[in-house]
């Protein structure tokens, strides 16, 4: 990377100079160049190439929700392959994300799922929120249920009444 850098000139703006009076690194020339040096860097880690378009879109087309995964686990993870979207230059909306996020649901979902299509002005921050706290009501209402299991102990050291 640094020859790569070294031979297109901009080598002096990733790597950290002593104090010079003269060069200035508030000029135009330092912050273009600087710029030149990032899309450099860039260029090798993001490549919007045909190859990764077609995994990153048949990602996003193929994403479902296990029913062993938690909704919070499912957003990031949802959340993630979107950020990789608007990296290979293909950005969602959002109205485009509500959908795909609705329809990568479980059954577990599909009633909530159903009242949030159906709401007008649906955002997605209100959606993931509405999906949140029925994954937490889910979640609360599992605990108590299992406060409430009585277990019986067998302790082998009991009294026959004899």
């Amino acid at each position: 990377m640094r020859m790569k850098l070294s031979r297109k000139g901009l080598l002096a703006q990733i790597i950290k100079p002593e104090f010079d009076a003269l060069s200035d690194r508030s000029t135009v020339q330092w912050k273009t160049d600087d710029l030149k040096a990032l899309g450099v860097i860039a260029g090798d880690f993001n490549r919007t190439t045909l190859k990764n378009r077609l995994i990153v879109t048949k990602k996003l087309h193929n994403f479902k929700m296990e029913s062993s995964t938690r909704f919070a686990v499912h957003v990031g993870q949802f959340k993630e392959i979107v950020l990789q979207m608007e990296t290979i230059g293909e950005p969602l909306d959002e109205t485009r994300q509500l959908v795909l996020l609705l329809g990568s649901l479980t059954d577990e979902y599909r009633m909530i799922s159903t009242v949030l299509e159906n709401t007008p002005t649906m955002t997605l921050a209100y959606a993931i929120q509405a999906l949140s706290s029925v994954d937490a009501s889910d979640e609360s209402s599992s605990a108590h249920q299992k406060a409430f299991v009585a277990k019986k102990s067998y302790d082998k050291r009991r009294f026959n009444g004899k």
